[in-house]
């Protein structure tokens, strides 16, 4: 693990190059895992200005999100379940994610793509997929690639077999 302390810009789009999220949070740690290869853990504060395709919402609790250099998802933990459904952990299917610095110096920038497929945590234990009728439908308004669709089932099954919940898929194999 290499502790880090710095500024970071998220952001993410959907396939077909759209906005989606811009977020700050904080780059705390990068770990390099043997099974998941490069981890970018970042800190997110409650409150935090999240713009989206949706609107400017707020980070509804304080969340550690780890960002994938190698996985096809990233994850996000808030500090307490939130919501109405009592969510623990949700994780997006994604493209792996994407860490640069800006040209001006500025704060470093993590970018993925968003490829609609969600897996939510309850506090109950349950385990929700959402999103397959936004991921069935832009395969054909996005035209994913036969690749993108395999890969993006890939992830869900990986995510699928972690205890993200509990950050035991870090523990098990950090290659440390």
């Amino acid at each position: 693990m290499t502790q880090i302390s710095a500024p970071l810009k998220i952001q993410s789009s959907k396939y077909d190059g759209s906005f989606h999220y811009e977020y700050s949070g904080e780059l705390i740690d990068e770990i390099v895992n043997t099974e998941l290869g490069r981890i970018w853990k970042c800190h997110i504060k409650k409150n935090s200005v999240i713009r989206s395709y949706r609107g400017i919402l707020e980070a509804r609790a304080d969340t550690t999100a780890y960002f994938f250099e190698q996985q096809w998802f990233n994850i996000l933990i808030p500090e307490r379940p939130i919501g109405r459904r009592q969510m623990t952990a949700y994780a997006n299917v994604s493209t792996p994610s994407h860490l640069r610095r800006e040209m001006s110096g500025g704060p470093y920038v993590l970018d993925w793509i968003d490829l609609d497929l969600d897996l939510i945590q309850l506090e109950n234990g349950a385990v929700l997929i959402d999103d397959e009728d936004e991921f069935l439908e832009h395969q054909l308004s996005m035209r994913y690639p036969q690749w993108l669709i395999d890969a993006s089932k890939s992830g869900l099954s990986k995510l699928l077999s972690l205890d993200f919940a509990t950050h035991e898929f870090l523990s098990r194999h950090n290659a440390d």
